[in-house]
């Protein structure tokens, strides 16, 4: 019910929080009643902690929305581990890996998860950082090994090629060479 023991995609506990139809209990943000109705391309809701809104969708991933006055354009994009987000805060954009989560423009929304105890704010962003560095020089490495292997086995490949080339003219000179001195010599047959 409240999702203890859940876990996710990435097998991590999921947040502690029941959602319900009508009804959300987190940690964090409390309980709220909400409910919702769908007028044409108009999404009405009504929420106890956040109050009415009302959106309709733009485009693939974006939506417009006026709540208690305000207007509102959202949008969230995703193509991989890369995250970008529009709100009303602005422009972001993060990348995920298995360490948590760095915001590339907002370095104090990052999140770093260690021994079961998640961090946030700046000291993750560095955490994160230091994490990049080390994965990204793995795959620099890694990249680079690869690369040496296909170049020796180029490089194999032409020596091969230039060996077998070598040792075929030679064997060809041989068999001539040969062909031609039993040619020379006159057969026992026809000396006698």
């Amino acid at each position: 019910m409240f999702g203890i023991g859940k876990k996710d995609k990435d097998g991590k506990q999921v947040r502690i929080e029941h959602r319900g139809k009508h009804l959300r209990a987190s940690r964090t943000g409390g309980v709220a009643l909400r409910t919702e109705k769908k007028i044409g391309p108009v999404n009405l809701t009504a929420n106890t902690a956040k109050g009415l809104r009302a959106s309709t969708r733009v485009s693939n991933g974006m939506r417009i929305a006026l709540q208690n006055g305000r207007t509102q354009l959202i949008g969230r994009w995703q193509n991989g581990p890369l995250n970008v987000n529009l709100s009303k805060t602005g422009l972001s954009a993060s990348v995920k890996n298995k360490a948590g989560t760095f915001n590339f423009l907002k370095p104090q929304y990052s999140s770093v998860k260690f021994a079961g105890v998640q961090l946030r704010g700046k000291n993750a962003a560095y955490i994160q950082i230091v994490y990049l560095l080390i994965a990204a020089t793995a795959l620099a490495i890694i990249f680079l090994a690869k690369l040496l292997i296909f170049i020796l086995w180029l490089l194999s490949l032409s020596a091969l090629f230039t060996w077998d080339l070598i040792a075929g003219f030679t064997k060809e000179i041989r068999n001539r060479d040969t062909h031609n001195s039993r040619s020379d010599t006159p057969d026992r047959d026809q000396r006698s």
